[in-house]
């Protein structure tokens, strides 16, 4: 059995890495706390004054529209291992999927570390496990032990093999979905799966074989001596299906979409038959789809969005919508980077992308918002990824990026920027990301930024200068700037000398003058 879990994790590895953009940490503290647990925000959900926001070191929370944050953390709030990968709420009942990374044989691999929920709006949690099959003993011949493979469902009264899902390694949840009753769960390895009891139990969701365009009784009856012929080709199997890998799902009444390695799948019989759209069968671009969004629209019809992602087999990265008043799906914003999340009102969609927010109030034509920073510049998102994005039922929009929250009132006019910080110091001179890697740590327009992050008042003459560990001066970043208002300031590095060279790994000196007062930290370079 286990070289059976092996082969699956190896299988799955690649396709595995597409699915979030950031490593999940182990890292936590110790109870409940005031404000962001993490400054990359990956997931958003919630409306009105309660927001709920998911980064790779756990959950986060605002219950007066983003002025005030909590942050959960493991032990105190009963969740698993690692960092958010995905969240549902409903009213005050919340569902947070964890996953984390970990060293196989095969090397490091994704897994799944549980859902976890409340019903009393975050004030208490129960952690429900990572949905997946039970381990069933097959044979035992001395001391042997052989354990099944499949289990069997029935489906219209023919019997199908599912594979049995029993590691949560390459089985990480990655989306949540609440239909009013029932809960679904989207994972890699796991596939598709629903609850009828809020996450306690769960079912395994027969979705359409990849060169299958309709899942229902008529077509399994069609198919039922082939079944029988050939039972492990025609199973609920990832390693042979690909369209049985899933990413993202979108549930409402009766009504179910999913995204999968291999197009996009519909139900409107709560998950009885289904309709599968592919790039090969339909107009959307490619077939990973990673993240839907459900668009009401200001006439009443719907759009739903999908980030298809290429697969290397002629399709083209972009976003697709079906359009419910012409029953067919369109493709847009082709060759931009692949989108992470799609929000959505009824005037304008979002792509939250690696290169940054992307706007389109027709759906085809899309341009790229500015980057995030408050008014005064007192604070500054360092970061062209963007990772999640919600719009408020007050208008409110909210984007997670990966260094930090920004928050628009006014259609992005202005923004709120909230980050995580450091309760564990006092120092109000300091630099970070710490170790600081120039190519890849909050990078903007291509470049990255190590942040000097001081106190002064408004007149105050700034200069911070670099020295390297023989306390050479590498850089000079500011030269006697006056402040421009009062209390915390940034400057950035970029990790050059005045060549304009990267400069070699080692520890280096900051020197920061605040009106004639001297302050110095220290950083690791790691190029």
């Amino acid at each position: 059995m286990s070289r059976i879990l092996f082969v699956l994790g190896l299988a799955l590895a690649l396709q595995g890495q597409l699915m979030r953009p950031s490593s999940f940490s182990l890292a936590s503290v110790d109870s409940v706390y005031s404000g962001l647990i993490g400054s990359s925000i990956t997931d958003i959900v919630g409306q009105g004054e309660t927001i709920w926001l998911g980064s790779g070191h756990g959950l986060s929370a605002s219950f007066d529209g983003g002025a005030s944050y909590v942050g959960y953390s493991q032990r105190f709030s009963a969740f698993g291992k690692g960092g958010v990968s995905a969240l549902e709420a409903a009213g005050d009942t919340i569902w947070v999927a964890m996953g984390f990374d970990t060293t196989t044989a095969f090397g490091e691999l994704k897994a799944g570390g549980g859902i976890s929920r409340s019903t009393d709006g975050g004030l208490s949690w129960t952690f429900l496990g990572q949905p997946m099959d039970i381990l069933r003993i097959d044979t035992i011949i001395g001391n042997d032990t052989t354990y099944a493979k499949y289990s069997n469902m029935d489906l219209w009264g023919v019997n199908i093999l599912t594979v049995d899902v029993v590691t949560p390694i390459q089985n990480i949840t990655y989306d949540l979905a609440f239909d009013g009753k029932r809960l679904w769960a989207s994972s890699f390895g796991g596939g598709l799966r629903v609850s009828p009891d809020l996450g306690d139990t769960w079912q395994r969701v027969m979705l359409p074989w990849d060169d299958v365009s309709v899942l229902d009784s008529m077509s399994i009856h069609e198919l039922e001596q082939d079944i029988q012929d050939s039972p492990e080709k025609f199973a609920l199997d990832p390693l042979t299906h690909l369209n049985h890998i899933n990413f993202s799902v979108k549930a409402w009444g009766d009504t179910i979409w999913v995204g999968s390695s291999n197009g996009i799948n519909r139900s409107l019989d709560g998950g009885k038959s289904w309709e599968h759209f592919t790039f090969q069968n339909s107009n959307i671009s490619a077939n990973w789809v990673i993240a839907l969004n459900r668009q009401i629209l200001a006439d009443g019809s719907e759009r739903i969005w999908a980030s298809t992602v290429t697969t290397g087999a002629g399709d083209v990265t972009g976003l697709s919508f079906y359009e419910s008043e012409l029953d067919d799906w369109r493709a847009t914003q082709l060759g931009v980077s692949k989108a992470w999340n799609i929000g959505s009102d009824v005037f304008s969609v979002y792509s939250a992308t690696d290169d940054g927010l992307w706007k389109s109030k027709d759906g085809l034509h899309f341009t790229v918002l500015p980057n995030f920073h408050n008014n005064d510049n007192s604070e500054v998102i360092y970061s062209d990824e963007v990772y999640s994005v919600l719009v408020n039922n007050d208008g409110a929009l909210w984007v997670g990026t990966g260094d930090g929250l920004a928050i628009s009132y006014n259609d992005g006019l202005s923004w709120n920027i909230h980050k995580a910080r450091s309760e564990n110091t006092d120092d109000k001179f300091y630099a970070y990301p710490n170790p600081f890697t120039a190519r890849y740590d909050k990078v903007v327009n291509g470049q990255g930024n190590l942040i000097v992050r001081f106190i002064a008042e408004l007149g105050d003459e700034v200069s911070i200068t670099v020295f390297d560990f023989g306390m050479h001066r590498v850089r000079e970043v500011a030269d006697a700037v006056e402040a421009q208002f009062d209390g915390a300031q940034e400057r950035t590095w970029n990790g050059r000398n005045e060549a304009g060279y990267l400069v070699a790994n080692g520890t280096y000196f900051i020197r920061i003058e605040v009106d004639s007062e001297i302050h110095w930290t220290k950083v690791m370079v790691i190029n």
